[in-house]
């Protein structure tokens, strides 16, 4: 029963409040509590409207949205403050000091160059040069002299200056878009009536976006003179901030709301400042509050007393933020992407006027172009908040963001006036022409080449070159001079200075000597002097390591453009190159390359790279000097791809992996191009030409007699169907048999080994980064040059001697001479006795064989074989493709065109051994048994197990010195071997098979190969054979073969299994 009474209580208390609530509904969220209007409250609360967020609030007892409140009041407050006062945020113009104009000695604060040349230039000398009468009218006429010529000063310092004109550029305005109201309606019809927009209703207009009516603000300077003990960015930094509380406050507001919602001039009336103030004189509605800002008509909003006035305080706060009126006008096209709704703020870098002051053809405004070039947006306030914060973020000193586009920009200045310069140089021929000649007028004739034959124009042309080398000799002489010479402006001595707090004060108000100007002027005058090298990193000196040098890069400067905070920073103060361009210029330096951090080593020495995010600290005040155990690189190719990290296209440089400083000086022969065998200049080669010269021409003058008639047709051979049948066998045997015969282990191998031997040769990196890891920096001693005494680094790269050669083809002949060595090790581990490794060292000889046959005198073909040899054993025969093919056995020329040079004959020498050791180890005794305490597998099995131990111990040392390694020797058989059998019969001999084999020239002799005991048994069979004619040995390693290679024991036991 009890549960009963409690429903139907609660029954009636909601009936109650839902017929309360309708007859309240346009009312009640506009509520107010006044002194005259009575307001549905709880006891003891009091309920809060604010007009600009459209909010009315009250302290409740429960949470807001409680199931048992009952209440409308049941939205979150933003916070609590809103149940205690009305919130109404005014626009605080944020202190800003003028900038680029001339300022009166009479408005002088400390810190500002005016205030220091009145208060410590001596101008006594200046009094003096004046005249020392007493007169009243004397003293008046110096004291006005001194006032003009500080005034004179001041102006100088403040606006001639290339430092201020660089700042000034940095400043930021923003723009509200707007409505269309009577100021912007004048304008509208201005435009229209001067044909710049078609005739149409200006309602139209403004829809459609042709119209977009802007307020903005003035330009907030990121530069400004400030107070003494202050800087100029943390008072940018302030008025940012008081920007962005602003639009926080105002991003839901009254009038933010009102101008997302407007859609024509009925609605724009409502930001009409002279209908407002109208309103506010004949408003009707006194009793209090009874409108919604955001909601109410124009016709409601202006007849409430309360809430127009209100509204005029808000719309003249928008006025004061922003004062100036503009606009924007697409054509068709562009206004389909006008901004919407809530797109409302415009940011803008740089100076707002873009032209002249002019006004329309016929119209009624005076009007300037707005730069928009440094514009973007259209943000809502939410988002135009975040942006300025983002702004000042990126722009604090210490990104050296200013500093890197204030050099730019001062660079860009002196680039126009060395322009100057030269523009007028280049124009000096034809203004002595018009001095010397009096036929100046060139107007419709055309230049053409002068053989200047006639004695009158020799002589006046001798007189123009005359003068132009004279005038020439000028600009060359002060270039020269400039290009090494302090050109200062001495503004004045100092006053007398008593105290040392005075002095301290004094420095505060000073700044920073640059230099910029007279680093310029040897770029600006070397069309004149010659002087070449001058960008960074061009000049090298000697290095702090040795057998090095040192390229400068740039000089960083401490708090450069000013201190920030309590921030350690250095900037730069002359402009950095580009990454990629300062790379290109190392890269042109062949034969040295520069050294490089790892990221490890980075890391150690708090070295980082922070381009990827430029909004923080991008250059610590440290030294970083160069270490032996940092690697030489060599900037191979760049190419430009999006980053995997934030998707922004950046260059990316390939770089080969040199030697370390100190591997340079331990292993300098590995540090250096590796010898390389080339077959075009081997002893074979040569005769083999000369061979095949004579034999050609001795050919010819056969053919030439039988068509004369005065000889017998010159022999065939009709071996072909052999010939081309050995040839496609090679051909299979070279593809298909050798794939065939390969395992799908061994691509796997294989595949490893390249990508392991590719990521220690090269590396893939963003060209900055690179930059950064490759770049050192030495603190400068200090100058005197000015009384800061600010800290100078030098930026710089410390570059080595390195190799020359191709890396790309270094690479590939070091992975072709390793696969091959443990290709040729591989055999000898199936073929022979494993007591070939149990010494210190074991060699491999491969062999190709050529057997010439016949089987009539017009048919002979030539047989080739590969012979595989190590230790003491006698030679065996294998049909291993690859061992094919470094013997030359696979791509052999048969028929008439065999040729010694075709086979190679040559060994490979293994040993084992540190780095160091293996590196002294020299070619002789390589080729010998050195002494050793273990045997070469022991060496290899125990060096794979020590390397790893090395390598997790220290990961990213780029130089192992006790690391193990397999060192392989090539050496080539000292001589080709020739065996020709001998034949009565003439008709054999003149087989064209057998005059080529015949020709043979330059190899030693073979005995009775028949009774040889050191050939296979396949060998003896072929030469003890009726059809034997011949044997050919080869000599001499394959083409572009390295003479000497290393290989990693775990790759050689991945081949070889010793254990």
């Amino acid at each position: 029963m009890q549960v009963m009474l409690w429903l139907l209580t609660v029954a009636t208390h909601v009936v109650l409040l839902a017929a309360r609530r309708t007859s309240q509904a346009d009312v009640m969220e506009t509520d107010i509590l006044d002194t005259d209007q009575a307001c549905c409250c709880k006891e003891d609360t009091e309920e809060i409207y604010s007009p600009n967020q459209g909010i009315c609030c009250k302290f409740k007892s429960r949470k807001c949205g409680h199931i048992f409140s009952f209440s409308k009041f049941d939205a979150k407050a933003p916070d609590q403050s809103f149940c205690q006062k009305a919130h109404h945020v005014e626009y605080q113009i944020p202190p800003r000091s003028p900038q680029g104009q001339v300022i009166a000695t009479s408005d002088l604060k400390p810190g500002h160059p005016a205030h220091t040349v009145q208060n410590y230039c001596d101008l006594s000398s200046h009094e003096e040069a004046v005249g020392d009468e007493a007169s009243v009218a004397d003293e008046e006429k110096t004291v006005g002299s001194r006032k003009g010529l500080m005034q004179s000063m001041v102006n100088e310092i403040t606006s001639n200056s290339i430092d201020v004109m660089a700042k000034e550029i940095f400043s930021i305005y923003v723009c509200t878009r707007w409505a269309p109201d009577s100021e912007f309606l004048q304008i509208l019809q201005n435009e229209i009536s001067t044909e710049q927009l078609p005739n149409m209703e200006p309602g139209k207009l403004y829809s459609t976006g042709r119209f977009i009516p802007l307020r903005c603000s003035e330009n907030f300077q990121v530069f400004s003179h400030v107070a003494l003990g202050e800087t100029s960015f943390e008072n940018f930094e302030q008025q940012m901030k008081s920007l962005a509380e602003w639009y926080a406050a105002e991003k839901d507001g009254a009038v933010s709301d009102r101008l997302a919602k407007l859609t024509g001039l009925k609605e724009a009336k409502a930001f009409d400042l002279e209908a407002v103030v109208n309103a506010t004189k004949t408003c009707t509605d006194k009793t209090g509050w009874s409108v919604s800002i955001h909601s109410a008509s124009v016709a409601g909003l202006f007849a409430n007393c309360q809430a127009v006035k209100w509204w005029l305080a808000k719309l003249r706060d928008w006025h004061r933020a922003m004062p100036f009126t503009s606009f924007m006008s697409p054509d068709e096209d562009a206004a389909k992407v006008a901004p919407k709704e809530k797109e409302q703020i415009l940011m803008c870098f740089g100076k707002r006027v873009a032209s002249q002051l002019h006004r329309r053809e016929g119209g009624q405004h005076l009007m300037t172009d707005q730069n928009a070039i440094g514009c973007h947006g259209f943000w809502d306030m939410k988002q135009a908040g975040s942006m300025l914060a983002r702004i000042v973020k990126l722009w604090r000193p210490p990104t050296c963001q200013l500093a890197s586009m204030e050099l730019d920009m001062k660079v860009k200045i002196m680039e126009l006036m060395a322009s100057m310069n030269s523009r007028l140089f280049d124009a000096l021929p034809a203004l002595l022409t018009e001095e010397i000649s009096a036929n100046s007028d060139f107007d419709g004739k055309a230049l053409a080449a002068s053989s200047l034959g006639v004695s009158l124009m020799r002589g006046m042309w001798q007189a123009i070159s005359s003068s132009f080398s004279a005038l020439r000799g000028h600009y060359t002489r002060l270039g020269q001079l400039l290009g090494n010479t302090v050109v200062k402006w001495a503004v004045c001595p100092l006053k007398n200075i008593s105290t040392p707090e005075e002095v301290e004060k004094l420095d505060m108000a000073l700044g920073t000597e640059d230099d910029l100007a007279r680093y310029y002027a040897e770029i600006a005058y070397a069309k004149w002097t010659g002087h070449e090298n001058l960008l960074p990193g061009e000049e090298c000196e000697d290095g702090p390591l040795e057998n090095t040098k040192a390229c400068s890069l740039g000089i960083m400067q401490q708090d450069m453009p000013e201190p920030y905070k309590d921030e350690k920073f250095i900037c730069p103060v002359r402009p950095l190159l580009p990454a990629k361009q300062q790379l290109e210029v190392l890269q042109k330096k062949k034969g040295w390359c520069p050294l490089r951090m790892n990221s490890e080593q980075m890391k150690g020495a708090s070295w980082f790279y922070r381009g990827r995010t430029p909004q923080k600290t991008q250059y610590d005040m440290t030294e970083n000097s160069p270490q032996k155990d940092f690697q030489a690189v060599r900037v191979m190719h760049f190419k430009s791809r999006q980053d995997s990290e934030f998707h922004l296209w950046r260059n990316f440089a390939t770089i080969s992996l040199q030697c370390t400083h100190e591997e340079m000086a331990e292993t300098p022969r590995w540090c250096k191009d590796p010898q390389v065998h080339h077959s075009s200049s081997s002893t074979n080669a040569v005769l083999d030409s000369m061979g095949r010269a004579g034999r050609g021409t001795k050919r010819f003058v056969q053919q030439g007699l039988h068509k004369a008639g005065m000889a017998e047709e010159p022999h065939s051979n009709s071996a072909g169907g052999k010939a081309f049948g050995h040839w496609l066998y090679n051909r299979r045997k070279g593809a298909e048999a050798w794939i065939k015969d390969t395992t799908d282990a061994w691509f796997g191998k294989a595949s490893d080994r390249y990508d392991k031997l590719r990521e220690r040769s090269f590396l893939e990196i963003e060209a900055a980064e690179l930059l950064h890891s490759l770049s050192f920096q030495r603190e400068l001693e200090s100058t005197g040059a000015d009384s800061k005494r600010k800290q100078r680094y030098d930026r710089f790269a410390s570059i080595a001697a390195c190799k020359t050669m191709d890396p790309e083809m270094e690479f590939e002949l070091k992975y072709e001479g390793i696969d091959d060595a443990l290709q040729m090790a591989r055999k000898a581990h199936q073929k022979f006795e494993k007591s070939i490794f149990g010494g210190p060292s074991f060699t491999v000889k491969l062999m190709g064989v050529g057997i010439l046959q016949m089987s009539s005198f017009k048919s002979a073909w030539v047989d080739f074989h590969t012979l595989l040899q190590a230790g003491n054993e006698h030679w065996v025969a294998t049909k291993n493709a690859m061992l094919g093919s470094l013997a030359g056995t696979i791509s052999a020329r048969g028929g008439e065109s065999v040729r010694a040079s075709d086979l190679m004959g040559f060994e490979a020498t293994f040993h084992c051994g540190s780095r160091k050791e293996m590196h002294d180890l020299e070619p002789k005794e390589a080729s010998a048994e050195k002494k050793a305490t273990s045997s070469f597998s022991q060496c290899v099995i125990d060096g794979a197990k020590k390397n790893k131990e090395l390598r997790e111990a220290s990961p990213a040392a780029p130089y192992l010195r006790d690391e193990v390694v397999v060192r392989v020797d090539f050496r080539s058989f000292e001589k080709c071997g020739l065996h020709l059998k001998p034949t009565s019969n003439g008709n054999e001999t003149r087989n064209p098979v057998y005059e080529t084999f015949q020709s043979i020239s330059g190899c030693r002799s073979i005995e009775k190969p028949e009774k040889s005991e050191e050939y296979p048994q396949r060998i003896k069979d072929k030469v003890n054979s009726k059809g034997y004619r011949g044997l050919l040995l080869g000599s001499g390693m394959p083409d572009e073969m390295l003479f000497e290679i290393v290989i990693d024991p775990e790759d050689f036991l991945q081949e070889v299994p010793l254990e």
